[in-house]
């Protein structure tokens, strides 16, 4: 299943980094909201340049350098169009992650299910050339047990525990390579 699992770990990358991405768009609308509060605290007819100076002269310098790096138009308001687009794209960049989460588990869970049917046909092998002996020995409900037992438990561990290793390790170097 190398393809399949190939197909997985692309779906985890694209996923992870869709989900990174959010917030640091999310920040950019945070940004525009900012700049409209503080663009509609100036006075209207100034420059920002103006602006900055005339915020220099009555001591607030602090406010002044802070004006310094940002995108604002003295005397307007927030820009609630800008803010859409940017939420609008924020909306379509979670959806994109989340279908790529969900096939990504989809695909997963193809896996895991074609595993276990494989596993599950080598046992039932397995069991019709054990002796009858062995039969003997052991009840079959307790044989039977305990096969079910284990091919379950491998594929659960398929499923979920394999994905979130590598949802975590991926999310862990996007996390890293963000900061």
């Amino acid at each position: 299943h190398s393809r399949q699992l190939a197909i997985v770990v692309v779906l985890a990358i694209s996923s992870v980094i869709l989900g990174l991405m959010g917030p640091r768009i999310l920040g950019h609308a945070t940004n525009i909201l900012f700049e409209g509060v503080m663009g509609k605290q100036l006075p209207a007819g100034l420059t920002k340049a103006q602006a900055i100076e005339m915020l220099r002269a009555s001591g607030r310098g602090q406010i002044a350098d802070m004006l310094t790096g940002m995108d604002v138009v003295p005397g307007v308001g927030i820009d609630f169009a800008a803010i859409r687009r940017v939420l609008l794209i924020l909306m379509g960049i979670y959806a994109l992650s989340g279908l790529s989460g969900w096939l990504q588990h989809y695909t997963m869970a193809g896996i895991s299910q074609r595993t276990v049917y494989g596993l599950r046909k080598e046992v039932d092998a397995k069991l019709s050339r054990l002796p009858l002996k062995y039969y003997d020995d052991n009840t079959r409900g307790e044989i039977l047990s305990r096969v079910s037992n284990d091919i379950d438990n491998i594929a659960g561990t398929l499923q979920q525990s394999l994905m979130q290793l590598i949802t975590a390790m991926f999310t862990l170097i996007g996390v890293l390579v963000m900061m």
